[in-house]
């Protein structure tokens, strides 16, 4: 069919180019949304890393002046981060990931307006930031997952009232850029989105989440460089070898990652009998004193437990001595930063304690390669804890750049997995999800009946 030119038909050649005109404004109005979510999503990552390594060297600055300074940042640092979120920013509560996981759920319209608003995502980056530079065992990867999902949702808020699978694609495309922003692990993040966060994976929303992981991944990787979250690890086992270190590192650090989810439950759940009652009444209180317990075990343990355990996950790969006792102390200090109630993810400080794991079961196998075996022991208790096992895998490889370990990582993945399925009902994140939900349903039960009682 011939084109017809503007000197042939000046007014339907018009009319064409106004159709034109007008469905490609339409068509990149729905993409900037997403493009500009992923870029500022890739820089809020690299605003959190930065923040987060700068306090946690100004900690430790603090600490060789003298570890007692501990006993004053630690407690108090916590219970100024406890204040402000139920001040200032009741929505930035939790580690990050379950509170995205949860606003996927049909029916949380009017939660989502307030976990996933942007005053959330500013809330969750000014307070992991501050309870990282207590000393406190956080992390700021799972965090960055909601803050990923609020700035989604903010860009895309008009579209999402309307539509609940836009609203899905939008908050599973902002984890996963998260997530790759985050370590430098684009597929990684498009891993965690599947497995992790979507349970029901749409397949529309692909594009959007691809779209977003790599805008997001190289916003940060413009800035930051391209690195390796833990190096570079060239190692390799043998095939005589791996039959027995990967079900060993499997059983052992997969064991003691799946009953480290169900003490998580238990403690998402309710705290012991006065503990509970204490965090209840004097929630900043509480803080304070879990504060002063995770300063004295970093102080007795010549301050190795205190921060995200990057450094010291980044030293136990790299060989260095002195950290054998590293794992048990940071699961502990894990837990009690847990239970305090100051917003902080788990996510990057269990790859840390499964670092340490890994260097225990190392020494039951002194011939075999020192890195392959704490790696295999990262993969096993990360999969073990969350149950993502394709998850566990991928980011541990890609935050190695060891491909050649991809079958012994994969194979100690599922073992830890399936353990972790015969001693957890459920896995973590989904489980501290719908705890979450219940818990934030109930509250604002609680304001309606509150608000329609104040009228009448």
């Amino acid at each position: 069919m011939p084109t017809t030119t503007l000197w042939q038909n000046p007014q339907h050649w018009l009319k064409r180019r106004m159709r034109f005109l007008h469905r490609s404004s339409l068509l990149w109005r729905r993409r900037a949304p997403v493009w500009m979510g992923g870029i500022l999503i890739g820089l809020m990552a690299v605003i959190l890393a930065q923040g987060s390594h700068l306090s946690h060297e100004l900690f430790y600055k603090a600490y060789d002046n003298s570890p007692l300074w501990a006993l004053l940042m630690t407690p108090l640092g916590l219970g100024l981060s406890v204040w402000l979120m139920n001040r200032f920013f009741s929505g930035s509560s939790g580690g990050g990931i379950p509170q995205a996981i949860a606003m996927l759920e049909p029916g949380t319209l009017t939660l989502r307006e307030r976990i996933l608003s942007l005053r959330a995502a500013i809330g969750k980056i000014i307070l992991c930031t501050l309870s990282i530079a207590s000393g406190a065992s956080f992390g700021y990867e799972g965090p960055i997952v909601q803050v990923g999902a609020a700035i989604k949702y903010s860009l895309g808020r008009a579209a999402a009232r309307h539509h609940e699978g836009v609203t899905r694609s939008l908050i599973l495309a902002g984890g996963a850029a998260g997530v790759a922003a985050a370590f430098n692990a684009p597929l990684a993040g498009i891993v965690f989105a599947i497995e992790e966060m979507g349970r029901a994976f749409d397949q529309r929303a692909s594009g959007t989440i691809l779209l977003s992981v790599i805008l997001a991944g190289l916003t940060a990787m413009s800035i930051n460089g391209d690195y390796n979250y833990f190096g570079v690890a060239l190692v390799t086992l043998d095939p005589g070898q791996s039959w027995l270190a990967i079900p060993v590192c499997g059983v052992i650090a997969g064991l003691i990652g799946a009953l480290s989810a169900r003490l998580f439950i238990r403690l998402t759940h309710q705290l012991p009998g006065p503990l509970h009652r204490w965090r209840s009444r004097f929630p900043v209180g509480f803080a304070v004193g879990c504060g002063i317990v995770l300063a004295l075990i970093g102080i007795a343990a010549d301050g190795m437990t205190f921060g995200t355990g990057y450094w010291r996950a980044r030293d136990i790969i790299e060989g260095a001595g002195g950290l054998e006792s590293y794992g048990i102390l940071k699961l502990l200090t894990l837990f009690i930063s847990y239970i305090s109630g100051a917003p902080g993810g788990i996510f990057a400080p269990s790859l840390a304690v499964g670092a340490g794991i890994g260097l225990n079961v190392a020494t039951l196998f002194p011939a075999y390669p020192h890195t392959a075996m704490i790696m295999l022991g990262m993969v096993a208790f990360f999969s073990g804890m969350t149950r993502a096992p394709m998850t566990g895998f991928v980011i541990v490889m890609e935050m190695t750049d060891s491909s050649s370990m991809i079958f012994p990582l994969m194979l100690t993945a599922l073992i830890a997995a399936g353990i972790s399925r015969v001693i957890c009902r459920h896995s973590l994140y989904e489980t501290q999800a719908r705890l979450y939900l219940n818990v934030q349903r109930e509250r604002e039960a609680r304001r309606e009946i509150d608000h329609t009682a104040s009228r009448t």
